[in-house]
């Protein structure tokens, strides 16, 4: 279905009935002027077990739930592998979908996504779940107010064991981890003109730790570090500015604003981003308006990502 603005509950499936795919049919289930009618999985099983918590019809496959059912909207949470190439399917049906990180895992399948979208007209969202953590928002606007002057450096932190995962996914650190903290920076900062990276990789030849270096246009400094080993997780992000610093820890949705003379942390109501991230996609597809975060925003993510990965400054 094309973006159009209508006035009865939205028609919602879920592909992908991971652990994932299952908070997405949970939290569908929490919000206004939306039906969860459908879930598909690859594990017919697995699609049954969310189907019936849910109340919902369950399928075997995507092909089958977008062939039959009418759909307003999809999530897609399925493997990183898979992610590309059923969002072109959902595109080519014309359901406006949000799709879970990365989006694609290479530069062809993310060029041959986003021509399958503009082409249909779809709404696009990906799923970048920390831009609607409450303390991301709230950095973004003590930035905007100059609380701590000129941004000088951005840089954040995103650490823990790597999940052991029932499915094999194709992916490294970067794109599982790393991904977040490089739309954070870009969602606060812009799109870096540069990057830059080293990796290590692990026996199966992904990497398991990287460093990213970052350049703004305005002279910004950007730095993520990411990896699979450390065994407590660690999720946090600081920027340094002319006036002043300001940090957030991710986990416990906190900012702390430090400046020469005190600091302060901003009383932060608590929410759940994902429940915050579907409500902002269902409003635009109920309404029809493209997201601020949409297709274009991915790639640019997606770009400065892969360009970082290409441009590894190798470890002597």
């Amino acid at each position: 279905m094309h973006p159009l603005v209508f006035m009865r509950r939205a028609k919602v499936g879920v592909i992908g009935c991971g652990w994932f795919g299952t908070a997405h049919a949970r939290v569908y289930r929490e919000i206004g002027d939306v039906d969860l009618v459908a879930v598909s999985d690859i594990n017919l099983e697995s699609a049954r077990r969310v189907g019936e918590m849910y109340n919902a019809r369950y399928y075997g496959s995507p092909e089958d739930m977008l062939e039959k059912e009418d759909l307003d909207a999809v999530s897609i949470a399925v493997t990183p592998q898979n992610l590309a190439k059923t969002a072109i399917l959902a595109a080519e049906k014309g359901i406006n979908m949000l799709v879970e990180k990365p989006v694609a895992t290479s530069k062809q399948e993310l060029e041959a996504l986003i021509s399958a979208v503009e082409k249909s007209g779809v709404i696009f969202m990906p799923g970048f779940i920390e831009i609607f953590n409450p303390a991301i928002e709230e950095l973004r606007k003590c930035l905007k107010s100059g609380d701590i002057g000129d941004p000088l450096m951005i840089s954040s932190e995103r650490m823990g064991r790597n999940p052991k995962r029932p499915l094999g996914w194709n992916i490294g650190v970067s794109l599982d981890l790393g991904i977040h903290e490089m739309y954070v920076h870009t969602w606060l900062m812009g799109q870096p003109v540069a990057v830059r990276s080293m990796l290590r990789r692990g026996e199966n030849g992904y990497d398991e730790a990287a460093v990213f270096i970052l350049s703004f246009s305005n002279d910004v400094i950007g730095v993520i570090s990411t990896n699979w080993l450390t065994p407590a997780g660690v999720r946090r992000i600081r920027v340094s500015g002319s006036k002043g610093s300001a940090w957030v820890d991710y986990l416990n949705q906190t900012l702390v604003i430090e400046r020469s003379d005190h600091s302060l942390m901003p009383q932060i109501r608590r929410k759940e981003p994902l429940l915050e991230e579907l409500q902002s996609f269902i409003s635009s597809v109920i309404s029809g308006r493209k997201p601020d975060i949409d297709e274009r925003f991915a790639k640019n993510v997606l770009d400065s990502l892969f360009s970082g990965i290409e441009r590894e400054v190798e470890m002597k």
